[in-house]
């Protein structure tokens, strides 16, 4: 009997960041003023949980807007252990790299990025 596969990691973080703003994988010229981009950079499966390590990249239209939808989407980070969003079943999560701005010297730039490690289950079938 094979196993179900482990669900992708955006569509984890889509459930997660549900309501948030509008999570992408991709940037194009239709993105909305604000979203959430998120790129896997590492994480291996163990054969009971997948554990994708993941840049969040937080953008608003304004730099004040970008920190706020940072500061809520740690939130959701900080408390989605042992839950189930969208039905996937999270039991870790943790920030690897605490959020930043993009660029340091420009005090103005309207994105910051965190890294966050996430462990969770195949679905069951």
């Amino acid at each position: 009997m094979s196993l179900p596969d482990y669900p992708e990691y955006d569509e984890v973080l889509k459930a997660l960041f549900d309501g948030l703003a509008p999570v992408v994988t991709f940037i194009d010229d239709d993105l909305p003023a604000e979203y959430i981009y998120v790129q896997r950079v590492g994480g291996r499966e163990d054969g009971v949980f997948d554990n994708p390590v993941v840049d969040v990249e937080y953008v608003g239209p304004t730099r004040a807007a970008s920190k706020a939808l940072k500061k809520a989407g740690q939130e959701r980070v900080r408390h989605c252990g042992n839950t189930a969003p969208g039905g996937f079943l999270i039991d870790v999560a943790e920030e690897v790299t605490g959020a930043m701005p993009m660029s340091p010297q420009q005090r103005d730039m309207r994105e910051f990025i965190a890294t966050n490690r996430f462990s969770y289950r195949r679905p069951r079938a």
